[in-house]
């Protein structure tokens, strides 16, 4: 029978398609003269503002930004690394860096002692550029200025502890004190350069450097090259991404499901500037823009999308939703019904930094639906995706193992760290996702868990590991071990396992206020820290001495997880 499989194999065998244009400043130029002064970034505000970026401007400025970066003295493939808020400036820092021959990269710092963005220098060496504003509160800026030892108005700076950098351009410093000596990057905006000419750009350049999705320390660095990136953007496997649709996305610009492709693809974004206070209630202001602006698809984390279904019933009547787009975690039954009032159908794909987009289900009717289904796979000229077990060999249908991927967008390598990109990548070239898997004999692909300890919050991957050695700094805790707690909206929740030290009595409220003071992340609809907590004298151990961890996970889960997660246990 035709689609019929025996094995958990599939090769998308079509030809591959003549690119239109194989660098990333190749396309915003091509998008800068075909769509002109038609809106390409819409950024809104609470107060009511509205800033477009056009495409035209999107490319001039840019160019501009090049121009004086290499007057600055940057170098081709010198690393630029970026801090910032969504705004414009990220924007212009970002394909500026990339038009100078640079490589961007987004970055975050979330310690206040900024021993992650020591790290983080450490890793890039050759970064010798960093863009940034103060942060909320000022918190970036109280961080950086104590690791500077001297900073000038000319953009140079010096630092024993990051040695390599040599400038500083600020966002929004106006108003920061003891900040009057660091150079305004919009700055950049305003010099001319006529004698300038940008250097050309390779394909197999690097594009860009992007940040896994772990939520904790330092992250792996993907690289990508422009040729990869635009045969992903251009590669026409995605039948739904197309100009037409208006699009919002309120996730940061530094992170995977927010990077700007639309860019690259075409379609006018709206999102939030986020130099502002928040609302009081998010939910409805972002739903007040969707339907202002009129947007036709909304990529979404599963909170967003659940608090989509419970407000169902209250949405416009001329709601102009036709699609949603989610990614990042497995999804469940529960949140494929938002398919009704909140949009026509649902896009879940599957993928990841390193591989693009690997698979797509579309959902129309909800009752249709598979518990943590992702579709089939896009049809990507010769896209490879297997099933393997532990000794690398293809199971049958329906079998569980890990996901391998392989094609021509998968990543080059992780940046600095050749130990980390072997341990993922095959001599052959194929990926391993560290997701466990299954396929069924149509083709139809079933993603239900990672088979490391990462654990899946909300859309984002948590290193339990590195959150431990955070926590266990913390005044009066010994030990901690972080496990998941299945959750029908995040996926996974966090619960943190401690072992207090003697003599210290430490609560709940005390692990939470810590959690909060010493991570940037805080609360909210998208967090990942601790959920729950429980208190022991001594962990369960394997009969090898070790904690046993799935045993935490089953106490857990005992106490914590979905009631009929109890009655199955």
């Amino acid at each position: 029978m035709e689609g019929m499989f025996t094995k958990s194999y599939v090769k998308i065998d079509r030809p591959p398609f003549e690119l239109k244009h194989k660098t990333i400043p190749e396309a915003l130029k091509y998008y800068a003269e075909a769509k002109g002064d038609g809106e390409s970034i819409i950024f809104v505000s609470t107060d009511g503002s509205r800033d477009v970026v056009t495409w035209s401007e999107l490319y001039q400025k840019s160019c501009k930004v090049a121009k004086s970066l290499i007057n600055l003295g940057i170098r081709k493939q010198e690393i630029i690394a970026i801090n910032l808020r969504c705004c414009p400036e990220w924007l212009y820092a970002t394909f500026g860096a990339m038009m100078a021959g640079a490589i961007p990269v987004s970055i975050t710092f979330t310690y206040t002692d900024g021993n992650d963005l020591i790290a983080m220098m450490e890793k890039l060496e050759k970064c010798s550029l960093l863009v940034l504003d103060p942060g909320s509160e000022s918190f970036n800026w109280n961080i950086l200025r104590r690791l500077l030892d001297e900073y000038e108005a000319d953009g140079k700076v010096r630092s024993k502890k990051m040695p390599y950098l040599r400038h500083l351009l600020g966002v929004a410093f106006d108003k920061e004190p003891d900040a009057s000596n660091v150079k305004d990057f919009r700055d950049l905006l305003e010099e001319d350069h006529p004698d300038i000419e940008l250097p050309d750009i390779d394909p197999n350049e690097f594009s860009g450097l992007f940040q896994t999705s772990g939520s904790t320390g330092v992250p792996k660095l993907v690289a990508d090259v422009h040729l990869s990136i635009m045969k992903f953007a251009e590669s026409q496997a995605f039948e739904m991404i197309k100009d037409k649709y208006i699009l919002f996305n309120d996730r940061p610009f530094n992170w995977g499901g927010g990077y700007p492709f639309s860019v690259l693809t075409g379609q006018t974004r709206v999102t939030l500037f986020e130099f502002y206070d928040p609302p009081k209630d998010m939910i409805s202001f972002m739903i007040e823009v969707i339907e202002r602006e009129r947007c036709s698809m909304i990529f979404a984390l599963p909170p967003l999308m659940h608090e989509l279904i419970q407000r169902q019933d209250n949405l416009p009547n001329d709601w102009p939703v036709e699609a949603i787009v989610t990614a990042g975690q497995p999804l469940t039954n529960r949140l494929a019904a938002c398919v009704g009032k909140a949009c026509k159908c649902l896009l879940c794909f599957y993928g990841g930094s390193e591989c693009g987009i690997v698979s797509e289900a579309k959902i129309t009717d909800p009752n249709d639906f598979v518990e943590f289904g992702c579709g089939k796979v896009v049809k990507y000229p010769g896209l490879e995706v297997k099933i393997v077990d532990e000794n690398g060999e293809i199971v049958p249908v329906n079998q569980r193992g890990e996901i391998y991927v392989r094609s021509k967008i998968t990543f080059k390598e992780y940046f600095n760290d050749p130990e980390k990109t072997i341990a993922v990548k095959t001599p052959d070239g194929w990926y391993k996702t560290d997701d466990i898997g299954r396929m069924t004999e149509h083709g139809q692909f079933f993603v239900e868990g990672r088979k490391s300890n990462m654990i899946i919050s909300g859309g984002f991957n948590v290193a339990p590991e590195i959150l431990e050695n955070v926590m266990k700094t913390f005044t009066g805790i010994d030990l901690v071990v972080i496990v998941p707690v299945p959750d029908d909206i995040y996926y996974q929740v966090l619960c943190a396992c401690v072992i207090r030290k003697p003599g210290f009595a430490v609560t709940e409220s005390d692990v939470q206020k810590y959690c909060r003071e010493y991570h940037t992340d805080k609360p909210g609809l998208f967090t990942v820290l601790p959920k729950f907590y429980m208190f022991f004298e001594k962990f369960p151990e394997t009969k090898s001495g070790k904690t046993h961890r799935k045993e935490l996970e089953r106490l857990a889960l005992e106490r914590f997880g979905p009631s009929e997660e109890k009655c199955l246990n």
